[in-house]
């Protein structure tokens, strides 16, 4: 019976899943439980252009089947095995949002998941939205988006923690400070022993930094840097990471230092001599351990000796 029925299908299915509406419709045909059969075959054949076509058609023509209901995420499946990253995406969308308790929930998420995932990692888009395209369109913005439909529909899974972290980083990439360190924050409250918890920790006083070095020299970070460190040690004393978000906070003080030492050293030429010693010595003061502290030092004994002198 199927040797006689894949002839039809053959003539009915356009090559690359390029189907349109016309392709779709007809008045006679085979039944959806052929078509079925047909689709089933494709994937033990890994024919994906097949089964994309073959999915559609189904849906198209048999909505209220049972075989319906699935034809969505079958064709995300499908584009996922073709790299089409973006149209699995979208089927699978589709999939999650019409279909009632989705029998393939969880896997649907993981995909989208590794959708993500490649976006995030500079995998493009294609262009005009056509697989007839190169894909040269930026994707990172989707991929933010990705990551918050896992986080929405599995909060508490591996994959949530994933999702939070690698969206930290794109937001925090583009500069959108202020919501990659909220990410970073539920990441921690949501995680609290887990160690992409630590790392968020972690990644935390470097974002600080990042701001001081991008922004302005805002005392309220280094304190913010300061409690986020003494969290971490708290939650996680023996984690070897707390060494690299110390440098981090010593890093940052020492801008704050040379901030002010660079600021002694021109009252110092304009001849402001005790401006620029109450400089120096708050340097020496609040940040004792940089090696701004260590010139302000040689500085005020060439200063109080030179006064001893006059």
């Amino acid at each position: 019976m199927m040797k006689k029925i894949l002839p039809i299908l053959v003539s009915l299915v356009v090559s690359l899943g390029a189907l349109e509406e016309s392709d779709l419709i007809w008045q006679t045909g085979p039944s959806v439980q052929e078509y079925h059969s047909a689709l089933q075959q494709a994937i033990v054949n890994k024919e994906w252009w097949s089964v994309v076509d073959y999915a559609q058609i189904i849906s198209y023509n048999f909505p209220t089947s049972p075989f319906a209901k699935e034809a969505s995420y079958i064709m995300g499946e499908a584009y996922y095995k073709l790299n089409q990253f973006e149209y699995a995406n979208d089927c699978f969308t589709a999939y999650l949002n019409h279909t009632t308790s989705p029998k393939h929930f969880e896997e649907a998420i993981e995909y989208k998941f590794n959708i993500a995932e490649k976006f995030s990692s500079g995998t493009k888009k294609k262009l005009f939205g056509s697989p007839k395209f190169p894909a040269w369109v930026d994707a990172t913005e989707d991929s933010v988006e990705i990551y918050d439909e896992v986080i929405a529909a599995l909060p508490h899974s591996e994959m949530a923690a994933k999702s939070l972290l690698s969206k930290a980083r794109i937001l925090v990439e583009i500069e959108d400070f202020k919501v990659g360190l909220e990410a970073l924050d539920l990441l921690i409250r949501r995680f609290p022993k887990h160690d992409f918890a630590a790392q968020a920790y972690l990644e935390k006083n470097h974002v600080y930094f990042t701001q001081c070095q991008q922004e302005s020299l805002d005392p309220d970070l280094l304190d913010l840097a300061f409690v986020n460190l003494r969290k971490f040690r708290q939650v996680f004393p023996r984690e070897p990471r707390i060494a690299e978000a110390e440098q981090v906070y010593a890093d940052m003080q020492e801008l704050f230092a040379q901030n002010l030492f660079e600021t002694g050293c021109f009252f110092e030429k304009t001849k402001k001599v005790p401006a620029s010693m109450i400089y120096y010595s708050k340097v020496v003061a609040k940040y004792p351990n940089t090696i701004a502290a260590v010139a302000s030092r040689e500085k005020l004994e060439q200063l109080q000796a030179a006064s001893r002198a006059d």
